[in-house]
C-alpha cells in the first residue's frame, strides 16, 4: 500500500539530517582550530542550530494533508484495495487456487436453528430455491451481494474449504468493486478476544497493524477506523471456531451489537462449532447461512485431471485410477484438503497414484488420508527451486509437529524455541552472546581509546578478564533472574538474592585473598595486577550484571516486548526527534570534549532511538495509558533499583574488602622481619625514626612516566610494564625512591618527584618490588589495611546503586508486552522486539552513562574507581540485549542448527512453509495447515530428546503468553481447519 509523499518525506528528512551534521562538524573544526576566524565560526554555529531545529521539527510535524476528508477516505481505500488484491493474489498463487481454478465446491442453505427468521434475512420477500448454478464457488460473491442484510455465515467441516471460499471472495468481491467503494479485508479471528476488547476496535487495531499506512492519525483517529466508521470495509472474518469455546457467547454478542448496514461482514465456522455456539447464545442477526458440501467424486475427478499432465492420448495418471475407484479412495476425495493433498503428492511424475487402487496397503479411507498427509510435506518442499531439501524440511516439520502435539497447544511460538536447549545451555548460551555484544562495543573502545577500561593492558587480560565474567554472568543468570515476568519480586524474593550475591562474592573473595590479598590497597585497576586478579575481577562484575538485572526484572523466559509508544498518535515521531537530539549531542561531546565512551553511547543510543521510532510496531499486551505512565514507572524503578542496588552493592562491597583485607593483613603481619638499611634484590630497606618506611633502587634502571583517565596524578612504571595508559608523559634512566606521602606512594628521584606541580605516583611500583620489600614497606595495622581494602569495594558498591538504579527503572517502565495474540505476524513480532529491545538497552546505557560520569565528577581526582564505571555502564545496556527474548532465539537457532533439529535460517524456512502451505499464521504463532496434518507428523515422529514444548510448565507458559485465553483452554482453540 503506497502513501503519498512518503519517499520524497523521507528524502527531506535525509537532506536535512546530512546538512545539520555536516554545518555541525564545520562548528566544531572551527571552534577547536588554532586561530578560529570569530565570524565564521559564529556563522556556522548559527546555521548548525537551525538546521538541527529544521530538522527535529520535520520529525515533528504530521504528514501534510490534501483534500477533503470523503476524498482523502477514498484514496486510502483504493490504495487498501490495492495492498489486498496484491496480498491475496500471492496467497492464491500458493494455494494454486489459480492453477487452473478452484475446486468446485457447492453449498446450500442451512435454515433455523442455525440460522435466523427467513424474514429477517429478506424482508419483504420469499425465498426461492436456489438454483444449481447459485451454489458454485464462482458465484459467491454475486449471492453475497444479493443479501438485503448483507451478512452471509459459510459453515463447512475440517478440510471443506472455508478459507479457499474466504479468499476467493475476497478476490471476486475486489474485481467487483467500484472506485471508493467498501474494501474487503480477511481478518483471521483466531486473533479477537471479544471479552476484552469489541469487534470495531479491533478490526481498526488490525487493520492498522496489517497495513501500516493506515495507522496514521488524522484527528483523534486513524484512518483505519475511518474507514470502518464511513462503511468502506467489508470484513470477512475467518474461523470462528478458532476462538476459546468460552468466547464463542461473547463475540456472537459483540456481533449482533456492532454490525449495521455500513459494516457487512462474511463469516466462516465448522459447523458442530457453529451449532453448539447457536445453541447456548443467539443466531447472526438477520444473517444467511449455508453449509459446504462434500465433494462428490465426478468433481473431484475432473480437478486432479485437469490439474495432472495428459499425455499424448489426452489422459492422465489419474485417468485409470478414477475410472472405477475402490470405496475406500472415493471417500476419502468427498474432502476438498484431501484432493489438494492429493494433487499436491502426485504432480511429482515420479509417483503414481496407481498405488492408492492398491486394497491392501490402503483398505480404508483412514489409512487414504494418513498417506496423503504424510506424504505432503516431502512433495510440497519438492522441486529444483526449493532452498531446503524434502527430507530435511519433513524432519524438521516432524519434531515440531511431535514437540506441538505433547505441549497440547497446536501453536509454534518462536520465542519459546529456547526451551529446546539442555537446562545448562538456556544458561551459558546467553551469557556468551551478552559477552559477545559487550565486547563488540568494549574491546574496539579499548584498543582505540587509551584509558577505555583500566584493567585491559594485554590480550590476555582482556580474555581472562572476560572469562570470569562468562563465569559470573553464568551463576547470576541461573540463580538470581525471576523465572518469568510474572514471578513476584518482592522484598522476600530481594533478600534472597542478595543472600545468593553474597555467597558467591565471598567465594570469590576468598580466592582474591588467597592468590592476590590487596597489600598496596585496592586501586581497582588502576595498577598493574596479576593475572589471577584478571579473571576474578571479571567474576564480580558478572556477578554485579546479572544481579542488577535480576533487580530490573528480566527473567529468564522473557515474552516478546512491544515499543510503549505503539499507541500514541505522536510517540514514534517524539522518539525519533529524541533519538536525533541525542545523536546530535554524541557529535558535540566527541567534537568538544574528545570522550570517547561518552560521545559513542551517545552516537549509538540516538541512532537506535531514531530506528526505534521508524515502526509503529505491534500492538501491546496492555492499552496505552500515555506518557505520564511511562514515568511513573520509570521513577518507581529507579528507586527500587537504587535502594536495592545500592544496599547489596555496599553491603556485597564491604564483605568482599573485609575477606580480602583479612588475607592481606595476615601476609603482612605473618612475613619474616627485616630491618632498615637491608638490601633485598637492589631495594635498600629505610625507616624513620617516626616510622615512616620507605625503599629505594640501588642500580639504574628505565622508568617510564605516564598519565591515564581517571587518576589526576601521572604515574610511573618500568620501562616494558604492560599497563593501560593514555599517553607517555616522558622516560628517564637512574634511581629511585618510594616512600609514603599523604596515605599514597609517590616516587622521588634524582632531580625532584614532583611533574608539573604535581606528585608521581608510585603504586604501580610498589606492586612490582620484590615480595619481601613489597610487604616490608606496606607494613601498617591491621585496622588500616583492612579499610584500604574495603573503601574502593564500598565506593564500587554505590556506583552499583547508581548504575543498577538507572537500568531498572528503564527496564521497567519500557517493559510493555507484546499482544502476541493479535500480531501480523511471527516476524513482525520479532522484530518490534528487537527494535523494543535495542531502545531499552540504549537509554539504559546513555541514563546510566550520563549518572556515571555525574558521580564520577563529584569525586575527586584520582579516586579509587578509575575507568570501573566504564566497563559497568556499557555492559548493562551490551548484556541485557542477549536476555531478551529476540537475542535468547539468537542462541536457541545456533544450538537446534548444530544439533540437526533445525535449519540455521529458522524464521526463513518457517516462512517458507508458511508460503508452501504446510503452516499457517496465526497471530504471533505458526500452526500447521490443519490439525490432521499435525496428528499425522506427530505420529510418524519417534520421541527422542528434549522437545520445544513438553514440560507442563512450558504448557502454562504457552497457555500465559495468549491474552484472552481462559485457564485450562489451549490459545485460539482448536488448532487447524481453517482449509
Amino acid at each position: 500500500m503506497r502513501v503519498p509523499l512518503r519517499e520524497a518525506r523521507v528524502q527531506r528528512r535525509v537532506g536535512l539530517g546530512m546538512a545539520a551534521a555536516a554545518l555541525f562538524a564545520l562548528a566544531v573544526a572551527l571552534a577547536r582550530g588554532d586561530r578560529p576566524d570569530g565570524t565564521s565560526m559564529w556563522i556556522s554555529a548559527v546555521s548548525a542550530v537551525v538546521s538541527v531545529l529544521a530538522f527535529l521539527a520535520d520529525l515533528l510535524r504530521e504528514p501534510a494533508d490534501t483534500g477533503t476528508g470523503t476524498d482523502r477516505r477514498q484514496r486510502a481505500a483504493d490504495e487498501l484495495a490495492e495492498a489486498v488484491h496484491t496480498q491475496w493474489m500471492a496467497e492464491a498463487r500458493l494455494r494454486r487456487l489459480q492453477d487452473p481454478e478452484p475446486l468446485n465446491v457447492h453449498w446450500s442453505r442451512v435454515g433455523p436453528p442455525l440460522a435466523d427468521h427467513d424474514h429477517n434475512i429478506r424482508p419483504g420477500t420469499a425465498l426461492p430455491e436456489p438454483r444449481d448454478g447459485d451454489q458454485r464457488l464462482d458465484r459467491i460473491v454475486e449471492t453475497f451481494r444479493a443479501l438485503p442484510s448483507g451478512r452471509l455465515v459459510v459453515l463447512g467441516g475440517p478440510g471443506a474449504g472455508k478459507t479457499v471460499l474466504a479468499v476467493r471472495f475476497v478476490l471476486g468481491a475486489l474485481a467487483a468493486r467500484e472506485p471508493g467503494g467498501p474494501v474487503p479485508v480477511l481478518f483471521p479471528l483466531a486473533g479477537w478476544d471479544p471479552g476484552s476488547v469489541g469487534l470495531r476496535d479491533w478490526l481498526a487495531e488490525r487493520l492498522a497493524a496489517e497495513y501500516p499506512p493506515l495507522a496514521a492519525v488524522a484527528g483523534q483517529r486513524t484512518m483505519a477506523r475511518e474507514l470502518l466508521d464511513a462503511g468502506l470495509l467489508l470484513p470477512v472474518l475467518d474461523g470462528f471456531d478458532e476462538l476459546p469455546e468460552s468466547a464463542h457467547e461473547m463475540a456472537l454478542r459483540r456481533l449482533n451489537a456492532e454490525l449495521d448496514e455500513r459494516l457487512p461482514v462474511l463469516l466462516t465456522c465448522r459447523a458442530g462449532v457453529w451449532a453448539r455456539a447457536v445453541h447456548d447464545g443467539d443466531v447472526l442477526t438477520a444473517a444467511e447461512v449455508v453449509r459446504l458440501r462434500p465433494l462428490d467424486l465426478a468433481t473431484a475427478q475432473l480437478y486432479l485431471e485437469r490439474t495432472a499432465r495428459p499425455d499424448d492420448r489426452g489422459s492422465t495418471p489419474w485417468t485409470p485410477v478414477l475410472r472405477d475407484p475402490p470405496p475406500p479412495l472415493a471417500e476419502a476425495l468427498g474432502s476438498p484438503l484431501m484432493v489438494a493433498l492429493a494433487r499436491t503428492v502426485y504432480g511429482d511424475a515420479s509417483r503414481d497414484p496407481a498405488e492408492l487402487r492398491d486394497p491392501e496397503r490402503f483398505p480404508t479411507a483412514t489409512r487414504v488420508e494418513e498417506h496423503l498427509l504424510d506424504a505432503f510435506v516431502p512433495a510440497a518442499f519438492g522441486g529444483v527451486d526449493g532452498r531446503w531439501s524434502p527430507g530435511a524440511a519433513h524432519q524438521w516439520l516432524r519434531r515440531l509437529a511431535r514437540d506441538l502435539d505433547s505441549a497440547g497447544t497446536g501453536r509454534l511460538a518462536w520465542w519459546e524455541f529456547p526451551a529446546a536447549m539442555p537446562r545448562a545451555l538456556r544458561v551459558i548460551g546467553p551469557a556468551v552472546m551478552a559477552l559477545a555484544a559487550s565486547a563488540a562495543l568494549l574491546v574496539p573502545l579499548a584498543e582505540y581509546g587509551p584509558g577505555v577500561v583500566a584493567d585491559w593492558d594485554s590480550r590476555p587480560s582482556t580474555v581472562l578478564n572476560y572469562a570470569g565474567i562468562l563465569l559470573g554472568l553464568c551463576f547470576g543468570l541461573a540463580r538470581m533472574l525471576p523465572a518469568t515476568a510474572q514471578t513476584p519480586q518482592g522484598l522476600r524474593q530481594l533478600a534472597r538474592m542478595a543472600v545468593k550475591m553474597a555467597a558467591a562474592a565471598t567465594v570469590v573473595a576468598v580466592a582474591m585473598g588467597l592468590l592476590v590479598p590487596p597489600l598496596v590497597g585496592s586501586r581497582l585497576g588502576a595498577v598493574l595486577t596479576p593475572r589471577p586478579a584478571w579473571f576474578l575481577n571479571g567474576c564480580c562484575f558478572g556477578l554485579v550484571l546479572s544481579m542488577m538485572f535480576g533487580v530490573a526484572g528480566l527473567p529468564r523466559r522473557p515474552l516478546p516486548l512491544g515499543l510503549p509508544w505503539a499507541g500514541s498518535p505522536g510517540g514514534p515521531r517524539a522518539v525519533r526527534a529524541s533519538g536525533a537530539l541525542v545523536f546530535f549531542v554524541g557529535l558535540a561531546i566527541y567534537g568538544y570534549a574528545r570522550e570517547t565512551v561518552p560521545a559513542v553511547t551517545c552516537l549509538a543510543a540516538g541512532l537506535l532511538l531514531f530506528l526505534a521510532g521508524l515502526r509503529r510496531g505491534e500492538r501491546t499486551a496492555t492499552p496505552y495509558t500515555g506518557p505520564a505512565a511511562v514515568l511513573r514507572g520509570f521513577r518507581r524503578g529507579l528507586l527500587r533499583g537504587f535502594v536495592a542496588c545500592t544496599l547489596i552493592g555496599v553491603c556485597v562491597g564491604a564483605l568482599v574488602g573485609c575477606v580480602t583485607g583479612a588475607f592481606a593483613a595476615y601476609r603482612i603481619h605473618s612475613a619474616d622481619p627485616h630491618v632498615t638499611g637491608e638490601l633485598i634484590e637492589g631495594w635498600r630497606l629505610q625507616e624513620t625514626d617516626e616510622g615512616d618506611r620507605s625503599v629505594h633502587s640501588t642500580v639504574r634502571e628505565e622508568f617510564l612516566l605516564v598519565g591515564r583517565t581517571g587518576l589526576d596524578e601521572p604515574f610511573v612504571v618500568k620501562t616494558g610494564a604492560r599497563i593501560s595508559r593514555d599517553e607517555e608523559l616522558g622516560r628517564f634512566t637512574g634511581t629511585v625512591w618510594i616512600e609514603e606521602k599523604q596515605d599514597e606512594w609517590v616516587t622521588v628521584w634524582k632531580g625532584g618527584g614532583v611533574w608539573k606541580g604535581k606528585s608521581v605516583d608510585a603504586h604501580n611500583l610498589v606492586v612490582a618490588l620484590p615480595y619481601e620489600a613489597e610487604v616490608w614497606l606496606v607494613h601498617r595495622p591491621v585496622g588500616t589495611v583492612v579499610l584500604d581494602a574495603v573503601v574502593p569495594f564500598v565506593a564500587f558498591g554505590v556506583l552499583i546503586g547508581a548504575i543498577g538504579g538507572c537500568a531498572s527503572g528503564v527496564y521497567r517502565a519500557l517493559n510493555t508486552p507484546s499482544d502476541t495474540m493479535r500480531a501480523a505476524g511471527p516476524r513482525s513480532t520479532l522484530r518490534t522486539d528487537r527494535d523494543a529491545t535495542l531502545a531499552r538497552s540504549a537509554i539504559a546505557a546513555l541514563l546510566a552513562g550520563g549518572v556515571c560520569l555525574v558521580l564520577i565528577s563529584a569525586m575527586p581526582p584520582g579516586g579509587t574507581l578509575g575507568t570501573m564505571h566504564t566497563e559497568v555502564w556499557v555492559q548493562v545496556g551490551t548484556s541485557s540485549l542477549a536476555l531478551s527474548a529476540w537475542g535468547r532465539l539468537g542462541t536457541a537457532r545456533i544450538w537446534l542448527a548444530l544439533t540437526g533439529r533445525a535449519p540455521w535460517r529458522l524464521m526463513g524456512f518457517l516462512d517458507e512453509a508458511h508460503r508452501r502451505g504446510v503452516l499457517r499464521q496465526s497471530g504471533a504463532h505458526y500452526e500447521f495447515r490443519h490439525l490432521r496434518l499435525q496428528q499425522s507428523l506427530a505420529a510418524a515422529s519417534a520421541p527422542a530428546g528434549n522437545g520445544i514444548f513438553t514440560s507442563r510448565r512450558r504448557r502454562v507458559l504457552s497457555a500465559v503468553s495468549v491474552p484472552g485465553a481462559p485457564p485450562g483452554a489451549p490459545p485460539g482453540g482448536e488448532p487447524g481447519g481453517q482449509e
